[in-house]
C-alpha cells in the first residue's frame, strides 16, 4: 500500500506468499514474532516482487525447522528428548513393519494348499492336515499342509518336484539338505534318511517344502505356504523411525518449555512420570533395536527369513510395556498442558 492508500497488487502477493510460508513455524512462536518477520521481509523486498526468492524461503524453512526442534537449554532436555526420540522411533518402526505386512496377499484356502503340496509329492494325499495360521498375533501368518499317514513316492526327486511346481506357475529357490545320513555302504531303513527343504515363489507367495527320502520312498514332510516380505518393508521402517523419533523431540521440547512455567508439584509430577514411562519402554525398545541389527551383524539366515520387526508388539508383554509407557507418556502432555502458570511473587511496595 501506498503513502496515498493504493494497494499494489505486487505487494499484496508478495504478503500472501511471505503468510503461508510462517504457518511452517510453530504457533506460539508464529504469534510471538510473525509479525515482525512478516514486515522485516517486506521491507526488504525489491520494487514489483511478487514470490519470494528462493533464498529467502529457504531461510524461513530451515528456521521453522530450528524451531520445531529446539530444546531449552541445559544437558538435563537433551537427555530426555534424545530417550524419547529412541522409544518412538522404536514405535514408529515396529509399527510401519506391522502395516507393510499387512498389506501382502491373502492366504490360500485350504484345497489351494493341499493342491500345491499334491504338486510337490507327485501323487495325491489321502488323508492330509491343514493348519492355518492366520489370527491378530500370530508371528508369521501361513498355511501348512502335511501328511496324517507315511506316503512312500518310489523314484521321487527334488528336480522333478521342481518342474512340477515350475510348470504351475512357480518359481523355485535352491534346495538346502538339512540331514543327510546316507553313506556308501548303504541304506539302513530304520535309522538312514535324507532331509531336504526348498522354497518357491508366486504372487506374493512362498512356498517352504520339506521332504524325507528314505530307502522306500518319499514323504512329503510339511508344505508351508506363507506370505512374502514386502519389498518396502525396509523403507517404510526408516520413514516410521523418522517419524517417530521427529515426533517424540519436538513433544520432549514443547513438553518442556510449558512446564518451565508450571508449579513446583507440576513439575515434580511430570519428571517421576517420565522415569516410570522409560522404565516400561527400555526392554521392549531394546530389543526392537536388537532385532533392527540382526540383518547387518548377523550370518544370513539360509532358507527362513529373520522375524519381522514388529514382532516384539505382538508378543506379551512387550507390547503392554510400551502400551504402558505410552499412556503415561500422554499423562505428561496433560500435565504440560494444563494448570497455571508459575508467578513470582512482587514485593509491597513502600512509601517513603
Amino acid at each position: 500500500m501506498t503513502a496515498s492508500g493504493e494497494v499494489i497488487p505486487e505487494h499484496t502477493e508478495l504478503e500472501r506468499w511471505h503468510r503461508r510460508l510462517l504457518w511452517a513455524y510453530p504457533i506460539g512462536y508464529r504469534r510471538t514474532h510473525g509479525q515482525e518477520i512478516l514486515t522485516t521481509l517486506m521491507d526488504s523486498a525489491e520494487p514489483g516482487q511478487r514470490k519470494p526468492h528462493q533464498a529467502d524461503v529457504a531461510d524461513l524453512l530451515r528456521g521453522a525447522l530450528r524451531q520445531w526442534f529446539r530444546l531449552p537449554t541445559g544437558k538435563s532436555a537433551v537427555i530426555a528428548a534424545v530417550l524419547t526420540a529412541m522409544t518412538l522411533g522404536a514405535v514408529g518402526a515396529a509399527s510401519a513393519s506391522w502395516l507393510a505386512w499387512h498389506t501382502t496377499v491373502d492366504l490360500p484356502s485350504d484345497t489351494a494348499a493341499v493342491q500345491t503340496a499334491e504338486t510337490v509329492s507327485g501323487v495325491p494325499l489321502t488323508t492330509p492336515e491343514v493348519h492355518r495360521y492366520d489370527s491378530p498375533r500370530t508371528l508369521w501368518r501361513g498355511v501348512t499342509v502335511s501328511a496324517a499317514q507315511p506316503l512312500s513316492v518310489p523314484n521321487w526327486s527334488v528336480d522333478h518336484a521342481q518342474e512340477r511346481l515350475r510348470a504351475d506357475g512357480w518359481t523355485s529357490g535352491p534346495v538346502t539338505t538339512i540331514s543327510d545320513s546316507s553313506r556308501n555302504e548303504g541304506w539302513d531303513e530304520r535309522r538312514e534318511k535324507l532331509v531336504q527343504r526348498f522354497q518357491a515363489t508366486r504372487g506374493g507367495l512362498v512356498l517352504t517344502a520339506t521332504t524325507v527320502t528314505t530307502p522306500s520312498g518319499t514323504v512329503l514332510s510339511t508344505g508351508e505356504i506363507s506370505p512374502a516380505q514386502p519389498t518396502w518393508e525396509p523403507g517404510a521402517i526408516l520413514l516410521g523411525w523418522l517419524v517417530g523419533a521427529g515426533t517424540g523431540w519436538v513433544l520432549t521440547g514443547w513438553t518442556m518449555y510449558r512446564l518451565r512455567r508450571r508449579s513446583l508439584p507440576h513439575r515434580l509430577a511430570a519428571f517421576a512420570l517420565g522415569i516410570t514411562a522409560l522404565g516400561f519402554a527400555a526392554t521392549s525398545t531394546v530389543s526392537l533395536y536388537g532385532t533392527l541389527a540382526e540383518p547387518v551383524f548377523t550370518d544370513p539366515p539360509g532358507i527362513y527369513p529373520f522375524a519381522p520387526t514388529y514382532r516384539w508388539i505382538v508378543v506379551s508383554p512387550a507390547a503392554e510395556y510400551v502400551g504402558v509407557a505410552l499412556v503415561i507418556g500422554l499423562t505428561i502432555l496433560v500435565l504440560a498442558a494444563t494448570g497455571r502458570n508459575q508467578t513470582t511473587v512482587q514485593p509491597t511496595a513502600t512509601t517513603t
